[in-house]
């Protein structure tokens, strides 16, 4: 579908695929991309102000099969950043560690600590919650 071909035959293919069609052929930002695989339930969407609300039922009925369904956690990186996303439901766990300019993102706090125990913050995003950071282009002034 889409021109893909999936040659592994895993979800995570199928996922990566899903995200470059979106990203990367559509143009949706990564924030819209979280809010198609991973979209909140129409019950949520009611509830928004009225702005969102309209953007998130566009892409609901735009790309709705994309939406992902079942128990995932991924990791994503680009181009000057990294994202982090689990299935609405929350079916599989993910905890995001931050220490200075240092992020960490598992699926259990206990493998962050190995790492790096002393954390300035560390949470644990809800399901569907899109987490993306993004690295500061730093320009080399001449010398």
């Amino acid at each position: 579908m889409y021109g893909y071909k999936c040659t592994l035959q895993t979800d995570t293919e199928v996922i990566t695929y899903i995200i470059d069609y979106l990203n990367r052929k559509k143009g949706l930002t990564l924030e819209e991309v979280c809010s198609v695989i991973a979209a909140p339930f129409w019950t949520t969407i009611e509830n928004k102000p009225q702005k969102e609300r309209e953007q998130l039922e566009f892409l609901r009925n735009a790309f709705e099969s994309q939406l992902i369904n079942g128990p995932f956690s991924i990791i994503v990186g680009f181009e000057g950043g990294i994202m982090a996303l689990n299935d609405r439901l929350k079916l599989r766990s993910m905890v995001v560690g931050e220490k200075g300019d240092m992020v960490y993102i598992a699926s259990e706090e206990a493998a962050i600590r190995i790492v790096q125990n002393d954390l300035d913050r560390v949470w644990s995003p809800k399901g569907g919650e899109g987490v993306i950071f993004r690295l500061e282009k730093k320009e080399l002034l001449p010398q």
